[in-house]
């Protein structure tokens, strides 16, 4: 499910049930109630309802700070309400806050004022303490609109991977997120409650690949002096993820094929025969399919692992992604330091969108990590960013695609497409939102998206 529009976030139970039961005295308003670790499960950026920050502490003021610090930066379309108990003013100082959130109030003193903010509010917003059910794919889409909105119209392909126990195979460049879109079929799976692993195939020696999938009875070589769970046993009834499988070698390949056809295998040295219940997903960063014609990887086996695939881009060829993932790494990071972070800025954001990512998303993830620690202030800034980002010039950039012609015409039209995704995924994939902020009519955004092939993105209900 999603979160209502309207809602009281408070780890103080007592200050809770004050805040729930004047609101539901004077306005017959029933709020639903999350604490502060909770709500961060459920923003997303097609929310735009209240969320009354309940602050009873100086444990909770803290808590107050650094959800207000991850709404604006991740730019969540959110309003925010203080409410500030006679206890939390010893702790940190949230008077800071009044030029990120709507109002702050002192509670009790300000209980009337509340309940006419709240009705105000309320009043504007349809249903407003309405928990709506969403789908596994409503969901999947919801997540991948606030991380990786490029990858949002796979969004149904991935639900119906999630919902039948059939292996996958995802294809693209190491760092591009495909660990992230495994976990997130799991996640959407009957199988949630059960454990996700990964074995990263590349990492294990090889001689002791058979090991890591079905582990080994004491004595099976020399140095096995305790018996070994593997890890096709260790994920039960979960979801195994076989990270860069096109590393491990034709006579692994073998055991792996009879676990994938009949889920049958023994520990390495042992004689039992176990029983494999775990969905199998892998992610490779090579084409196997030319691995198959070098007779580097069975064939038998790649057809047995490819009943789904998806290929994930470079993020050099997914711009629109870089801003949200920037956003979202930046609160992350932003909570985890301690920061004083509450935007980031155009320069520097333009550095980043700008950047080549050689390393994809990790390589994102890892600048992001360094400028946020080095970061004063309330704004991330171009001096923040790693020295290699600073100096680095877009004509250096390096695309893994054919190459076009350098005309003024190509060259212009590709700098108008790359604008227009952008707008698109800052507004939600919404055109009325996208038209206005490109500041050109819905049916001019609607020819040009035509005519750069960008109609098949995920579209607010508004929009279909």
């Amino acid at each position: 499910m999603t979160a209502p529009r309207l809602a009281l976030i408070a780890d103080d139970p007592r200050l809770a049930a004050a805040v729930l039961a004047h609101l539901e005295k004077t306005l017959g308003l029933v709020l639903w109630q999350c604490s502060f670790e909770g709500i961060r499960r459920y923003p997303a950026p097609e929310a735009d309802g209240l969320l009354l920050l309940a602050s009873g502490s100086a444990t909770e003021s803290e808590q107050v700070l650094r959800l207000v610090q991850e709404v604006y930066l991740q730019k969540l379309p959110l309003v925010l309400l203080i409410v500030e108990a006679e206890a939390a003013r010893a702790g940190r100082d949230l008077k800071r806050l009044d030029a990120y959130v709507a109002r702050r109030l002192r509670w009790p003193a300000d209980a009337a004022a509340l309940s006419q903010f709240v009705g105000e509010r309320a009043a504007r917003l349809p249903h407003a303490a309405e928990v709506v059910e969403e789908t596994v794919e409503d969901i999947i889409r919801r997540r991948l609109l606030a991380q990786t909105p490029s990858l949002a119209p796979m969004a149904e392909r991935i639900a119906l991977a999630a919902a039948h126990d059939v292996t996958v195979l995802l294809t693209g460049e190491t760092g591009t997120g495909k660990t992230f879109l495994a976990r997130l079929m799991h996640d959407g799976s009957p199988r949630r409650a059960h454990p996700f692993l990964v074995v990263p195939c590349g990492a294990q020696p090889a001689n002791l690949v058979e090991s890591a999938f079905f582990g080994h009875v004491r004595g099976a070589f020399t140095g096995a002096d305790r018996p070994k769970v593997g890890k096709f046993e260790a994920a039960g009834e979960g979801t195994l993820l076989l990270d860069e499988i096109d590393t491990i070698g034709l006579e692994q390949q073998a055991g792996l094929l009879r676990v994938i056809e009949t889920g049958e295998f023994e520990p390495v040295g042992g004689n039992e025969t176990k029983h494999c219940q775990a969905r199998v997903i892998v992610a490779s960063n090579w084409d196997l399919e030319d691995a198959v014609r070098r007779n580097k990887f069975r064939q038998d086996l790649y057809y047995r692992l490819n009943v789904m695939s998806f290929h994930l881009p470079p993020l050099r060829e997914r711009i629109q992604d870089v801003a949200p993932l920037v956003r979202g790494m930046a609160a992350k990071f932003n909570t985890k330091f301690r920061k004083d972070l509450f935007d980031v800025s155009p320069a520097a954001m333009d550095a980043l969108e700008s950047f080549s990512w050689p390393g994809n998303i990790r390589q994102l993830e890892n600048f992001l990590q360094q400028a946020v620690l080095v970061s004063s202030g309330p704004e991330l800034l171009p001096e923040h960013l790693p020295e290699q980002l600073r100096q680095f010039r877009p004509t250096e950039r390096v695309f893994a695609v054919e190459p076009r012609p350098d005309t003024l015409v190509h060259n212009r039209e590709t700098l108008e497409r790359n604008v227009i995704q952008r707008a698109l995924a800052k507004n939600g994939y919404s055109r009325s939102r996208a038209a206005v902020a490109l500041g050109i009519s819905r049916v001019t955004l609607y020819k040009k998206m035509k005519k750069y092939g960008l109609m098949r993105g995920p579209l607010q209900p508004e929009e279909s």
